[in-house]
This record gives structure tokens, sequence and C-alpha cells, in this order.
């Protein structure tokens, strides 16, 4: 009797090491995209640092209109939070699409360091300019055989 539930045991757990059939032998490597996700980051850089953006142009738009002093009442407030949203929601689907795990966790870091300017809990200057050198180190002005998705 004691024998019959010792053999199950014993290939079940023979089982376990072997993965049931689950090996990675032969899995593909994945393909490092990092030149095409740093073209698509600096599509989305430029076109919120410098760019044509809604988000951005709106908020110019009311910071400009708060100093002359003819704009509404917690406009400018507002069009930071949107832009700086818009920036992250922009920046996200870039994230998930990097093969490196590293570029993958600094434009998520980025994306997080925009929604914390856009919630009031942290500052544009001190927060993103630490976050964006790493990403600007890494991903160069121009990045050869890479066209812009955008």
């Amino acid at each position: 009797m004691r024998r019959w539930l010792v053999t199950p045991a014993v290939v079940v757990l023979g089982l376990i090491p072997a993965g049931c059939g689950t090996s990675s032998v032969g899995a593909p490597d994945p393909v490092d995209n990092t030149a095409q996700v740093c073209g698509d980051f600096r599509t989305v850089f430029d076109r919120y640092s410098n760019g044509d953006s809604p988000e951005r142009l709106a908020y110019v738009q009311a910071v400009q209109a708060d100093y002359a002093g003819n704009g509404k009442p917690g406009a400018a407030s507002a069009a930071k939070v949107a832009y700086f949203q818009a920036w992250a929601r922009d920046l996200r689907p870039v994230a998930v699409h990097a093969s490196s795990r590293e570029l993958e966790a600094a434009l998520s870091r980025a994306a997080d360091a925009l929604d914390a300017v856009a919630d009031g809990r942290a500052s544009a200057t001190a927060e993103l300019t630490n976050t964006w050198q790493p990403l600007l180190d890494t991903c160069p002005e121009s990045s050869p055989g890479v066209s812009p998705t955008r």
C-alpha cells in the first residue's frame, strides 16, 4: 500500500524540475528595439517640450494671459495639470514597448514624474531635470535609421 502512494509522488516531483514541458530552450531572444523606442521618445519629448502639442500651446497661452493680467482665475493651473498629464499619457505607451528593461523603467519613471508635477507632488524643475537626463543620454537627439512615428 505504501509503495502505491510513493510511486505517483516521485513521478509528480520528478516533473516539477523538468517544467512539465515549458522549457525555454530555443525561445528567441527579444529584439532590441532601443533605437525605435528612442525615436518615439524623442518625438514625444520634442512635441511636449518645444513643439505643437495642444496642451503645451494652451499652457503657454494661459501663462501669458495670466502674466499680462487678463487670464481667467485658475486657468494657468488647470492648463499646467492638463499639459503634464497629457505628456505622461503619451509617454507611457513608449515605455511599454521598450525591450530594454532599463529603458522601460527610465521612461516609466519619467511618466510618473510628469504625473507628480501635474498632481502638485513635485516641482517641474527639480523632479524633471533628474528624470530626463538619463533618457536624453540614452536617446541622443537623432538616432540613426529611425524616423519619427508622429
